[in-house]
């Protein structure tokens, strides 16, 4: 037969062992809400190192890794190219270590990265219309000595008069 203390007990130490942002603040992944005005724009979302982490057609509501700073970046054909910073904050949440998971608690929440939360967590991104119908766009192609592809991108051509 258990004995009522060495329940409590146990649960007492299963819950220190964590985090209190890992439990109580959302976890290691947040929710972040992506619209654009007008609607139906694509957007690419890339971590700050580089990688896609997902795409699609505004409105969508995705589920991000804390971990990670992002960039988001909204096109639309006629449009300007738009691109937004998704930031690292503290969650709040982190601060309950020092009443109930103390050191170890704090440790999780950093190393899994629920002790920060996304900022911010609703995106809503106005793009305006490009520079006029009659806009033209080059690809500019970097390659290095051995002929490998170093950079592509799209660049608008401007018009000069004489």
């Amino acid at each position: 037969m258990r004995s009522p203390q060495r329940g409590s007990v146990l649960a007492v130490a299963l819950f220190a062992s964590t985090g209190c942002a890992t439990i109580l603040g959302g976890g290691t992944k947040q929710g972040v809400s992506i619209a654009s005005s007008p609607s139906g724009a694509s957007f690419v979302v890339k971590s700050s190192s580089g990688i896609e982490m997902s795409s699609g057609r505004t409105p969508q509501d995705l589920q991000l890794p804390r971990k990670n700073e992002y960039q988001i970046e909204f096109t639309m054909p006629g449009y300007q190219k738009r691109t937004l910073a998704l930031t690292q904050g503290l969650n709040g949440w982190v601060w309950g270590n020092f009443i109930i998971g103390w050191i170890p608690g704090l440790i999780i929440d950093f190393v899994d990265g629920a002790a920060r939360k996304l900022e911010p967590a609703i995106v809503n991104v106005t793009i305006e219309k490009g520079a006029g119908d009659g806009a033209m766009y080059g690809v500019v192609r970097e390659y290095d000595g051995r002929g490998h592809l170093i950079s592509d991108r799209r660049v608008e051509l401007v018009r000069i008069e004489q």
